[in-house]
């Protein structure tokens, strides 16, 4: 059995789903719009348009430059399929 690689929108809900469970932040803090997270939520291949939005929303989050270069490289691999 192969493991599919993730997506930008796959991923980034598990590290929020992490950062609001732990209470590091809430959702309005995250500067996502609703708009937005409810693509994430229904749409495995939304990818936010904005980079700064996903950084922002990252740091906030507080989440490690790995992750931040990796969910920054999933949304740049996301684009590339349009």
């Amino acid at each position: 059995m192969t493991e599919e690689k993730l997506t930008f929108a796959q991923l980034f809900l598990r590290r929020y789903d992490r950062a609001i469970g732990s209470g590091v932040c809430s959702f309005s803090q995250t500067g996502i719009g609703a708009m937005n997270f409810t693509n994430m939520c229904v749409n495995k291949d939304f990818v936010i348009a904005d980079d700064e939005i996903i950084i922002k929303a990252c740091r906030i989050m507080k989440l490690p430059q790995e992750d931040i270069d990796l969910l920054l490289q999933l949304a740049a691999e996301g684009r590339d399929d349009d």
